[in-house]
């Protein structure tokens, strides 16, 4: 019995070391930021530029976007980007903000608009991936970025060929072999649709190469997608769901990559802070489910059909809104409008889940759709804040 309460309580020591050394480690979580430079050009309370971004509550931040033509990165705004022609130069202020402030500046490439066919075509051939490689590198030294988070949207999709799944992984690897020799870090946001995800990613292949892989585990459900409303970024399948429809939320995708040999410290789970918006057919019928007939009407700042940022669902007092704790999912409706997001009960849910999966952290799309200027009287920023302070950085 004595050699027992030995053992017990070595191990009981062990597992103390264990707790304090898993709550270090969780301290230690990554916060990836993208921040949408468009965002300088919006109206009054809706404008946000670098200045703007709350460092502490961010390890890393991303610009966004950077385009590719002729093989090479070049900017997609140069007015914007850049300081000559009197340009407002905000590459440069991103990467001396997160200097200053102690933070990740990484340089973001791709995105929607830039569609799939031009980097198709760079990763087909030995010679494109060097090239554009060499270009990505040069460029992230001399505008002083950490990194660089490589967009696209995505391999063997929109156009691309069914050599993508393979090329993809040949192009980061010789990103990767070529940043990591100047001290600059990889990133990659990857498509959460688990069809897709099987059709463009070797899963092992893409970890093996990156930093970081931000799952973008929103947009699950959209009016463009269907005919009826469903959840921006559900954390769970529904208890209703069956078949296809039980496979499109976050924790499906997060289990999809991890069994295709991920390493969960690699791993970033995407949380939107916006919402997807709907137009219902019959607003007496306004659940999951309901009938629709297209996107929502734009917002007044963000001015995207189909989209709302937060700042601008939180501040609007006619939203009736539906919470089901044990589901686990918000939405709100008012006469035919329709809104799927994620407020602060649904954020600390995916963060306490990342917590409990032991993945590298979390990612946010984006800076800009966050309530920054405190709209609403939940305090700024506070789906960041929220997710921050669940996952131990605050």
């Amino acid at each position: 019995m004595s050699s027992c309460r030995i053992i017990s309580f070595s191990l009981f020591l062990f597992a103390v070391f264990q707790v304090s050394h898993l709550a270090d480690v969780q301290n230690d979580a990554v916060v990836f930021c993208y921040y949408g430079s468009w965002a300088t050009y919006r109206p009054g309370i809706a404008q946000f530029n670098v200045e703007n971004i709350n460092a502490s509550l961010c390890t890393h931040v991303a610009y966004t976007f950077m385009g590719l033509k002729d093989g090479v990165i070049v900017s997609l705004d140069e007015y914007n980007d850049f300081e000559e022609n009197w340009g407002k130069g905000s590459l440069k202020k991103l990467s001396a903000f997160a200097k200053s402030s102690g933070i990740k500046a990484v340089l973001a490439i791709g995105g929607w608009n830039e569609g799939s066919i031009t980097y198709s075509e760079v990763a087909a051939t030995e010679i494109g991936r060097n090239k554009f490689s060499d270009s990505v590198v040069a460029f992230a030294q001399k505008f002083n970025f950490d990194g660089v988070d490589l967009d696209w949207e995505y391999p063997t999709q929109r156009g691309g060929s069914p050599h993508d799944k393979e090329n993809f992984s040949l192009l980061l690897k010789t990103l990767s072999e070529k940043l990591h020799a100047e001290g600059l870090t990889l990133t990659v946001a990857v498509c959460a649709d688990p069809v897709m995800a099987e059709e463009s990613y070797d899963f092992e292949e893409v970890a093996r190469n990156v930093d970081y892989i931000s799952l973008m585990a929103f947009d699950y459900h959209t009016a463009s997608s269907g005919k009826v409303t469903g959840l921006n970024s559900g954390l769970h399948a529904l208890s209703s769901e069956t078949g296809d429809d039980a496979k499109l939320n976050a924790e499906y995708s997060v289990n999809q990559w991890l069994d295709g040999g991920v390493p969960p410290s690699k791993l970033l789970l995407g949380i939107p802070l916006y919402g997807r918006t709907y137009i219902l057919a019959d607003p007496e019928q306004h659940g999951l489910g309901a009938p629709t007939i297209g996107n929502g009407v734009s917002g007044p700042y963000t001015q995207e059909p189909g989209f709302l940022s937060y700042y601008e669902i939180c501040k609007e007092t006619e939203w009736n809104i539906v919470r089901n704790d044990q589901e686990g999912y918000v939405y709100a409706h008012y006469d035919d409008n329709w809104v799927s997001y994620d407020d602060i009960s649904a954020v600390a849910a995916k963060a306490q889940f990342v917590k409990d999966k032991r993945l590298a952290g979390i990612m946010t799309w984006a800076l800009e759709s966050e309530d920054f200027r405190n709209t609403c009287g939940e305090g700024a920023n506070p789906l960041l804040t929220t997710a921050n302070k669940v996952l131990g950085r605050l």
